[in-house]
């Protein structure tokens, strides 16, 4: 009986003695530095299974063993906390490293520009031309409620996701310049600040220029002065379907168009692109000057005038040094 005892207490000793070898062995190529000696991208897609996420680890040249690398993960008990996504995983990490990363679920980030100015048709275009950018084809949003900027976005990021998170920002930059406008602007509401400031984004030469060209535009609406704005005219021929292909002419300034500020007294019915923070800024607290023309000065800006006769003179000078060049 004695015996029979005894060896059952060898036999627990040496089974503990194999299992506390095992987890040693196991936390060891936990940590231990991947083979890997360059930087790789891992893809994991939704659903993807542990088994076939340890392949792709192994064909990457990130770990040595896909069967030590699910037993890792199970004994760790993360093997059901992994999230899809793009991780960068830099060279010789460990399963550690590598782990951590998947369980964290931060995925590489990618960007897209959208530039100032740009007509909503535009930016629609750009986002569902790229493939970086899941989910389904976008149809065009109302011009000028999206944000110019540079936007962040990753693997799990949808194109509807990106259009709402451009809507967002430029609906809290229009409330908070529409809140903190001058006193006395011509303006009923912030779909007009907008409106408004899509013409001065259109108009201004550089960023100098857009607290002057909104006020020229403000003095002529406070005139009951027509705008006589060439982009909206623009605007109305191309439908913000890229740019037009020449010079305007006398023809296209007396066209029939809700948007030839030529014809139509007041502000046109909606933005002509998506302006820029500046550009409604700008409009909401314009600088205080008694001009009502401006023309190109042929070196990125404007000349303004407070008369006719002044703005003659500076439209001939223009005249002159665009035929020089």
């Amino acid at each position: 009986m004695a015996t029979i005892v005894s060896n059952l207490f060898y036999l627990f000793l040496a089974s503990l003695t194999l299992i506390f070898i095992a987890v040693a062995g196991l936390d060891s190529v936990y940590v231990k530095p991947g083979p890997s000696t360059n930087d790789q991208l891992l893809v994991i897609n939704k659903g993807q299974s542990v088994s076939n996420i340890a392949i792709q680890l192994t064909e990457l040249n990130l770990i040595e063993n896909r069967i030590a690398f699910m037993l890792v993960l199970r004994f760790k008990g993360v093997h059901d906390k992994i999230k899809f996504g793009q991780y960068m995983i830099p060279k010789n990490s460990s399963i550690k490293e590598i782990v951590e990363q998947m369980v964290l679920g931060v995925s590489v980030q990618h960007t897209i520009t959208i530039p100032e100015g740009l007509s909503t048709v535009s930016i629609v275009s750009l986002i569902n031309s790229d493939q970086r950018i899941k989910g389904d084809m976008i149809n065009n949003a109302d011009e000028g409620v999206l944000a110019p900027n540079t936007y962040s976005f990753d693997i799990t990021t949808h194109k509807k996701d990106l259009l709402i998170k451009m809507r967002d920002r430029q609906k809290k930059i229009v409330a908070s310049a529409w809140n903190n406008r001058a006193p006395a602007l011509p303006l009923k509401n912030t779909f007009e600040l907008l409106v408004l400031a899509s013409i001065v984004e259109k108009e201004a030469g550089n960023e100098e220029d857009k607290k002057k060209v909104a006020s020229v535009f403000l003095n002529r609406l406070k005139k009951k002065m027509r705008l006589q704005s060439d982009p909206t005219v623009v605007y109305g021929l191309t439908g913000g379907k890229g740019k037009l292909s020449r010079e305007l002419t006398r023809g296209d300034l007396k066209t029939k168009s809700p948007f030839n500020t030529y014809k139509i007294a007041g502000l046109p019915p909606s933005p002509i692109c998506n302006p820029s923070k500046s550009s409604i800024y700008a409009v909401a607290n314009p600088l205080e000057t008694d001009f009502l023309f401006f023309v190109a000065n042929g070196q990125g800006g404007h000349n303004f005038s407070q008369n006719l006769q002044q703005h003659n003179r500076y439209v001939k000078e223009y005249r002159r040094l665009k035929a020089e060049n």
